[in-house]
């Protein structure tokens, strides 16, 4: 097991990625610390995976309160002892963009993308680190390495990637290594909504096909997977940088929705073509 012996606390650990990440890191033998501010859905989880014969636990946690921090990694301490894992899931995708920003509206965005993340890596570490070393995963966006319209969403996530490698410097001789996922499109519980939306789900089809060099959305299992590896001692020489997990959008959609769109690759195969044909007369 990947994770045998290790003990995980997953802020947002009951939606989408969160659960996923919740029952791999699980069925991989750690001990769950599922987190949020819904006691009703993180014990429902806990439920099933203690079910499992997993060791597991919930902590009410809203990540912008540090008293809640505090409370909850003195739970965890208190029954499992110890703490290798901290993945920072929660987050903000409220719409607040320019011309017009309002600054309350910024200031949430910053405080629950950035801040409440700085929080949990601020109060876990020294557990990690009496614990014996560990990982800590957060989750960006392509929107922190690319921009998008959304101003204070994409800021914030070119922020975190600051906040991370910060903390990977400075938390290197602590034994605790600090890197990024930076998810593209991927299915969960938010974007379930949207999709229940025929003409939505037509329009995302259709950024998928022309956009997405593998031509569909991500699933939550695979940020799962990806989290595992860094959560585990197989990625124990890796720190301080980020994993891209878009089916390949963030490197090649502007290029690919113009070929897919327009049959470019087929215009210059055309175009060479006519060029060799025409060639035969000029020799």
């Amino acid at each position: 097991m990947r994770l045998e012996n290790k003990v995980a606390l997953i802020t947002g650990g009951y939606g989408g990625m969160g659960r996923a990440s919740s029952r791999l890191f699980a069925k991989e033998g750690a001990a769950v610390v599922v987190a949020g501010r819904s006691e009703e859905r993180g014990s429902e989880l806990v439920a099933e995976l203690t079910g499992d014969g997993v060791k597991a636990m919930f902590v009410e946690l809203d990540i912008t309160h540090q008293d809640q921090w505090d409370a909850a990694v003195e739970a965890v301490q208190a029954k499992f002892g110890a703490l290798h894992v901290l993945m920072n899931i929660v987050g903000s995708n409220e719409l607040v963009m320019f011309p017009e920003i309002d600054i309350d509206a910024w200031n949430k965005v910053f405080e629950i993308n950035v801040t409440g993340t700085l929080r949990g890596i601020q109060t876990c570490a020294p557990l990690i680190k009496e614990s014996g070393g560990g990982s800590i995963v957060n989750i960006g966006s392509v929107a922190g390495i690319t921009g998008n319209f959304g101003t204070a969403y994409s800021a914030s996530k070119w922020a975190l990637e600051g906040l991370s490698r910060s903390a990977a410097y400075r938390y290197a001789d602590w034994g605790i290594r600090c890197n990024v996922i930076q998810p593209g499109w991927i299915e969960t519980d938010l974007t379930a909504g949207m999709n229940s939306n025929p003409v939505m789900k037509k329009m995302q089809e259709h950024t998928m096909e022309t956009t997405v060099l593998l031509r569909r959305s991500g699933k939550a299992e695979e940020i799962a997977n990806t989290a595992l590896f860094l959560a585990s001692d197989e990625s124990s020489y890796i720190t301080a940088t980020d994993i891209v997990v878009d089916g390949g959008w963030a490197s090649v959609a502007a290029y690919l929705g113009n070929e897919r769109s327009h049959h470019l690759l087929g215009m210059i195969k055309k175009k060479e073509e006519i060029h060799d044909f025409l060639g035969h007369f000029h020799r």
